[in-house]
């Protein structure tokens, strides 16, 4: 009995495409693209909410994850905030503000490492240089994760919101 569990335990690692802790499935590696056509988070993410303030909500807390969390890239500083100066940023509140918060954080429901690996190889697409969601506000890197995949705890928590 022992011997067909342990049996059972590596057949279901093996087929579930399990890897070690640092290395991403390499099923990922063909979607993991900077174009919408061949990776769904990528276009999914560079369609606007329906909402102004939401949008801007989500490309402000997107531009800030990417800048932290993909490899060898940073924030554009200085484009972040003339980007937030001109999109009123600063004046979004009170009810509005709320109902930005939760149109925003909805969008973003279930960031997890796959998620994020797909928006680092897609970084430049929405917010390079020539950006199509917001121009120049993120200086691209390796269009990878800083950290290692963990099939155990994949998901991520974004906090959408002034900070």
């Amino acid at each position: 009995m022992g011997r067909f569990l342990g049996m059972l335990a590596l057949g279901l690692l093996g087929s579930a495409g399990l890897c070690m802790a640092d290395e991403m499935p390499a099923f990922w590696a063909k979607s993991m693209t900077n174009d919408p056509a061949t990776n769904s988070y990528l276009a999914r993410t560079a369609k606007p909410l329906p909402e102004r303030d939401a949008e801007t909500l989500r490309i402000v807390t997107l531009v800030k994850v990417l800048g932290k969390e993909c490899r060898d890239a940073s924030v554009n500083k200085k484009a972040l905030k003339a980007f937030m100066r001109s999109e009123n940023y600063a004046s979004i509140k009170g009810k509005s503000y709320d109902n930005a918060v939760f149109l925003a954080q909805h969008s973003l429901k279930y960031f997890d490492y796959r998620m994020l690996a797909h928006l680092c190889a897609g970084s430049d697409y929405l917010f390079g240089p020539q950006g199509h969601v917001a121009a120049g506000l993120i200086k691209t890197g390796k269009g990878k994760p800083r950290t290692s995949y963990d099939p155990r705890n994949p998901y991520l928590r974004i906090q959408v919101g002034k900070s």
